[in-house]
């Protein structure tokens, strides 16, 4: 009787220092947190977006959630110099950049502002490019294109506008009676410089 006991205590310990041992190490884990983040619309986030001109090319339609680019245009009889036009949209295999509004003399066809409270460069990507026509933004007063490798200058906190235009590039799209819908991300990365 006394050697079994021996023997059950021995297991025990045993099996105890095994765990006792253990490295605390694990290939996973998961918490749940809770965040906040508050959506503003397009005039009042921290990077504004504001249309430039009469809403001809960029738009908010009355509504400031979000801004709306139609290419070439929306209304082909308000052209500029009474040269009524009635464009059906942009051409094959070509290469278009539209710096301003159809009825316009501002510049840019929408401003970027940096409202937060650190400068930023601002660029922009578009997730799909296959069968569609590729949009960059770019700066209307340099040319540069804005691309994640090749950023805008930062834009200090409070500072100018950055004026924009589009760069549409329909290489290897087809022609359509309907429009092509393109999303444009518009992404700012904070920088070190004022």
């Amino acid at each position: 009787m006394k050697r079994r006991t021996l023997i059950a205590g021995l297991g025990s310990l045993t099996a105890s220092g095994v765990f006792a041992v253990g490295s605390g190490a694990f290939t996973s884990v998961s918490a749940a947190r809770t965040v906040t983040v508050d959506v503003a619309d397009d005039d009042r986030a921290l990077l504004a977006l504001d249309q430039r001109g009469t809403g001809e090319r960029s738009d908010t339609d009355g509504l400031t959630d979000s801004l709306e680019f139609q290419i070439p245009g929306s209304d082909g009889d308000e052209y500029p110099a009474a040269e009524e036009t009635d464009p059906a949209g942009v051409g094959t295999d070509s290469v278009y950049r539209f710096a301003d509004d159809a009825a316009s003399d501002q510049r840019g066809l929408f401003a970027v502002t940096n409202r937060g409270t650190q400068p930023v460069e601002v660029y922009s990507t578009q997730e799909t490019t296959e069968g569609v026509p590729s949009v960059v933004m770019y700066d209307v007063e340099t040319g540069d294109r804005l691309t994640e490798t090749s950023p805008s200058t930062p834009l200090s906190v409070g500072g100018e506008p950055l004026l924009c235009g589009l760069e549409v590039d329909t290489h290897d799209v087809p022609a359509q009676p309907e429009a092509y819908d393109v999303t444009l991300t518009i992404t700012a990365v904070a920088t070190d410089s004022d």
